[in-house]
């Protein structure tokens, strides 16, 4: 039998614990993908797998569309999720409680390019030609039609082909022109098809993000030390593949053993010669970066005009700069 001592000793010791900040910490974090297992989700899947160093479960989820990512985090069902900016901001104005705490990428659509056959040489010669994008209110249509404004295209014709990966094959068979895809495509495209395509166009100073990290309000004023926890792993990884590509290559081709080696490697150098993954989690410069980015998304017509500009209205950028105070901005 336990002496009452010790049963009090146990008691407090629990008591104790529960004192101490983060000792209630939840140890699994699930983040939220739109699409399939992707090699562009090199770096964040590194990052959460570092994770397990500092005591969690990460849980990686792939979900059948972008969109579907909000959602999920609105029912717990994820921490964290992965949506384009266009859907955050839409939900925040809808009254939907959740806010961007930072980001994968840079600010600015380095992983999206304009892929067309090598006899078009210019954007102008586009002019009644058949453009691909995944649908009217994603980030792939949002570049081509500010490609259409900026290089005054005439009577493009637009067509919705869901997928990435489904606009490069259509683009193959002679079925459109050009297409907006993510350079990992435009890689595999000139893999498949070697010299018969190039890449248009760059998007890489748009001052938008391919995709943003959200999570519920309520849980993030509970869940500071898990946030800053991620974006933390995020940052050190960014940076150590910077430092040193074959340690990203070498991972990569770890987390996708099925695909071909040749593309895994080139996507990855690509990605960091490009400076995509971002080492300060997408802010580099706090809520400017998110105040430019709805600014620009309202001017390519993706937010109504009377949309709110105060990055605070979107963001909660609290645990990001906890981390970048420690670490540094770079």
């Amino acid at each position: 039998m336990r002496r009452p001592w010790t049963i009090l000793a146990v008691v407090a010791l629990v008591c104790l614990l529960a004192a101490i900040p983060g000792a209630a910490r939840q140890n699994r974090l699930a983040v939220g993908f739109g699409g399939v297992k992707q090699v562009p989700h090199t770096a964040t899947l590194i990052a959460m797998e570092r994770l397990r160093d500092r005591g969690y479960e990460p849980e990686p989820v792939f979900l059948p569309q972008t969109q579907l990512t909000i959602p999920a985090v609105m029912r717990g069902e994820i921490d964290f999720g992965l949506p384009d900016p266009i859907s955050a901001a839409t939900a925040i104005m809808r009254g939907v409680p959740i806010a961007i705490v930072g980001a994968y990428a840079m600010p600015g659509l380095g992983q999206w390019v304009m892929v067309a056959p090598k006899a078009i040489t210019s954007p102008k010669q586009l002019a009644r030609k058949r453009i691909a994008v995944h649908s009217l209110s994603s980030v792939s249509n949002m570049v081509v039609q500010f490609a259409i404004k900026k290089y005054a295209i005439t009577s493009p014709q637009v067509l919705v082909i869901p997928g990435s990966v489904a606009r490069a094959q259509a683009l193959l068979q002679n079925e459109i022109d050009a297409t907006s895809v993510f350079i990992a495509d435009a890689i595999r495209l000139e893999m498949v098809a070697p010299g018969r395509f190039h890449i248009l166009l760059d998007f890489k100073d748009m001052p938008v993000h391919d995709s943003v990290f959200v999570a519920r309000r309520d849980w993030l004023s509970t869940h500071q030390t898990e946030t800053e926890d991620l974006l933390r792993s995020l940052i050190e990884t960014h940076r150590r593949m910077a430092a040193g590509p074959e340690w990203g290559v070498a991972r990569a081709l770890n987390l996708f053993p099925d695909q071909d080696p040749a593309f895994v490697s080139a996507t990855v150098r690509a990605f960091i010669a490009r400076g995509i993954w971002d080492a300060n989690a997408g802010v580099p410069n706090g809520p400017d970066t998110i105040r430019n980015m709805i600014k620009h998304l309202k001017t390519v017509e993706a937010l109504p005009a009377n949309a709110s500009e105060d990055p605070a209205y979107y963001a909660d950028l609290t645990a990001l700069d906890h981390v970048l105070a420690k670490v540094g901005r770079k």
